[in-house]
């Protein structure tokens, strides 16, 4: 069963309400790495809609990359649909390749693909926002201002993400029980998804804590997958009963925690906590999860292993910006068991 214990500080004393922004980012997924039978963007973004609904979570801007629209140009309607319950759309990069693989020209020329494609959507909402592909800023701060420089000219403010839990790594696991039909597998992954959801914004947020002697908005990051579609309710229902009180992002952007670039370069796979936590020296406990581990080894099926489902995509948004993928760079996988 799902951990739903409320927050509460070292003492054990309760907090106040930890206000968390949910965002959503790939409805269309990506390249190379497409939906199964039975899934498509309008599924997964009604299903979730649906769930935000419910949980009353409101104003969800879905960070879009546009590359798997050239072969699907009809999807760009379902953001038709997103849009008219209540939410919004942002930019995300055309081909999502990660700024430290390629230079800055390219990556802006990519960027500005999307805003493109994105535009009559973007104009819609509130706030034009960005997120930089990964939540990768870069490998040198050149690189860093050089792109936020590009933003400012064209209008965009970066949004970070505070708290993950490494869904795509239970994709792949699920994708397998998909196509095999083992619905307990399948009924274990999601349960798993939703267990590491909460286990991971405890100790991200504990870690946020220590870092700035106050407890900031937290900015949750969800990819629009098969399993965020069947699994995420369950997500939002374990984050409310633990005490979560759901914000919209322009609330969580206003606090400096998630304005201030973290004075961290990296180039490995680290969002803004994280990299919070290491310019202070503090570990991020079960990062990545331990569980997934037992979630790479659920349900095997040869030729549906990490690389095989994810990696046709790497490859495919790395060319698109003239370079090839740096698999070291994505360092999202725990540890091997002893």
């Amino acid at each position: 069963m799902t951990d739903t214990t409320a927050l509460s500080d070292e003492s054990g004393r309760a907090q106040e309400p930890l206000r968390l922004a949910v965002t959503l980012d790939d409805p269309f997924m990506w390249r190379g790495a497409g939906f199964p039978a039975g899934y498509d963007p309008d599924v997964v973004l009604g299903r979730l809609c649906d769930a935000f609904e419910r949980y009353r979570v409101p104003e969800v801007y879905a960070f879009t990359s546009t590359a798997p629209v050239e072969d699907h140009p009809h999807w760009l309607s379902a953001l038709d649909r997103w849009t008219a319950r209540g939410h919004h759309v942002a930019a995300h990069t055309h081909s999502h390749a990660s700024l430290n693989w390629t230079d800055v020209p390219s990556y802006v020329a990519d960027l500005d693909r999307n805003l493109e494609l994105l535009e009559p959507w973007l104009a819609k909402a509130p706030t034009r926002y960005f997120r930089y592909a990964f939540d990768m800023w870069g490998d040198t701060r050149d690189k860093t201002d050089r792109v936020q420089t590009h933003l400012a000219r064209r209008g965009l403010l970066p949004a970070p993400i505070t708290h993950w839990f490494y869904d795509v790594q239970f994709l792949v696991a699920y994708l397998r029980t998909l196509s095999t039909g083992d619905t307990e597998a399948a009924a274990w992954v999601r349960r798993r998804f939703a267990e590491t959801a909460v286990d991971a914004l405890r100790n991200q947020a504990a870690a946020a804590r220590e870092v700035f002697g106050r407890q900031p908005p937290h900015i949750a990051l969800i990819h629009g997958t098969p399993i965020a579609a069947d699994a995420y309710a369950e997500v939002l229902a374990a984050y409310a009963a633990a005490g979560v009180q759901f914000v919209t992002l322009e609330e969580a952007m206003s606090d400096p925690a998630n304005q201030i670039v973290p004075p961290t370069v990296t180039r490995y796979f680290r969002n803004s906590t994280q990299k919070w936590a290491e310019h202070a020296g503090i570990g991020v406990a079960d990062t990545p999860p331990r569980i997934l581990n037992d979630v790479q080894r659920c349900c095997p099926v040869e030729g549906m292993t990490e690389s095989d489902l994810l990696g046709p995509a790497l490859v495919a948004a790395a060319l698109a910006v003239g370079s090839e993928p740096v698999a070291t760079d994505l360092d999202w996988n725990p540890a091997a068991d002893a």
